[in-house]
């Protein structure tokens, strides 16, 4: 299931109201835009409601008013997914699900609705409680099976900050220590757990990707693993022992000795926990959308755009979804303008121009013989785009 345009808005009718407008997404997106414009704002409300469709977050800390629509599978309108959800300080308001011309999910503020039940062949009523979404908690495999694809789209969809460490300050327990539990795949902190799940299932191709995929964007690694950190001590008031105490480490062709995680670059650790992360995912069979906020941001030009081209050619296998944010220009340089999302940022509204509905201003820019960062540098496109808005009125 993909996800193909994201409408969201929070305070409505208030001073304060901020609306997404134009969010239609392809297979690869790479959403420009100068500091404060919405980039991030963006991939946060969709890594949002991900996490209210796949129970990984509660309705009740937010107190503000929001709204989303997320359409799936529009190239077929039979099969096209509509999904509605309005919360207002921590309550849902309205919430809907349709597939085609068929609602198949209606409820209201006071928590009643209908839901089609499947094995009934007929429309239900339910009671749900206000403060739950119920796409979630009406999970039914024989009922309503309907839901199980928008929770296993949300549940693989991952929300990577590139600008942060990526888990590189977080060492990690081994057993006899550490209770056995599931690993939380989202929480991108977890680099060490999830590189070690997938390098006991998925072994060797997964240890052989991350090292193919890192020589691809010019760091030459031999050797990845995990083993006790040497910098640190065991603390006398702690059960856990030093010798559970994990780290990652890479062996560099050109170097004697091991790196361990703490004395890896920044850039360099992002990077490599990306393409862990990632791997993971493919290899797994768990790929869904995955957004990545600010990419590149700490790599050099070389490396950031051959991190680019990696994550493009990924994206084009058509096992996952990709949405980027970046106001980078070698990144833009180094993204065809027909994966674009350029904002055009108003009072009040982040309003997207793409190739889906500003075709002939993308079209247009080709002819110019300028690079592709010089289309969001210039007046060109916001020229382009205002002229574009008074030629529809």
């Amino acid at each position: 299931m993909k996800l193909d345009l994201v409408e969201y808005c929070q305070d409505k009718a208030l001073p304060s109201e901020w609306r997404l407008d134009g969010c239609q997404l392809g297979n690869v997106n790479l959403i420009v835009g100068k500091n404060a414009s919405g980039k991030s704002k963006i991939l946060r409300a969709i890594n949002q409601i991900s996490r209210f469709l796949s129970g990984n977050e509660s309705l009740r800390p937010y107190r503000i008013l929001q709204e989303w629509k997320l359409t799936f599978d529009s190239d077929n309108e039979d099969n096209k997914k509509v999904y509605i959800l309005i919360v207002d300080k921590g309550q849902v308001v309205k919430e809907s699900f349709t597939i085609g011309s068929k609602n198949y999910l209606d409820r209201n503020e006071s928590g009643e609705g209908r839901i089609w039940a499947e094995k009934l062949q007929m429309e239900i009523e339910f009671q749900t409680p206000t403060d739950e979404v119920a796409a979630f908690h009406r999970r039914d495999s024989i009922q309503h099976p309907v839901f199980d694809d928008i929770y296993n789209w949300a549940i693989s969809l991952n929300y990577y900050q590139f600008g942060t460490d990526l888990g590189r300050k977080n060492l990690a327990v081994a057993p006899p220590f550490k209770t056995i539990k599931k690993i939380k795949l989202r929480d991108t902190d977890n680099v060490i757990d999830i590189f070690k799940l997938g390098k006991d299932n998925l072994n060797p191709a997964f240890i052989e990707f991350i090292k193919s995929d890192m020589l691809s964007i010019g760091y030459n690694i031999s050797e990845i693993g995990t083993q006790t950190p040497s910098g640190i001590f065991p603390d006398e008031e702690k059960e856990v022992s030093l010798e559970y105490i994990q780290c990652l480490y890479v062996q560099e062709s050109d170097l004697k000795d091991k790196t361990e995680q703490g004395l890896i670059s920044q850039g360099m650790f992002r990077a490599l926990s990306l393409i862990i992360q990632i791997n993971y995912s493919l290899l797994a069979k768990k790929p869904s959308c995955i957004l990545i906020d600010d990419i590149g941001e700490g790599l050099d030009f070389e490396r950031a755009s051959a991190m680019i081209e990696l994550l493009i050619s990924k994206a084009n296998t058509g096992l996952v979804q990709l949405v980027m944010t970046t106001n980078d220009r070698f990144i833009m340089n180094g993204v065809p303008l027909e994966y674009w999302s350029v904002i055009e940022r108003k009072p009040g509204l982040a309003k997207l121009h793409n190739i889906h509905n500003s075709k002939q201003i993308f079209e247009d820019f080709k002819f110019t013989g300028l690079n592709n960062f010089d289309f969001f540098a210039t007046q060109f496109y916001i020229e382009g785009f205002g002229n574009q808005e008074q030629i529809e009125q």
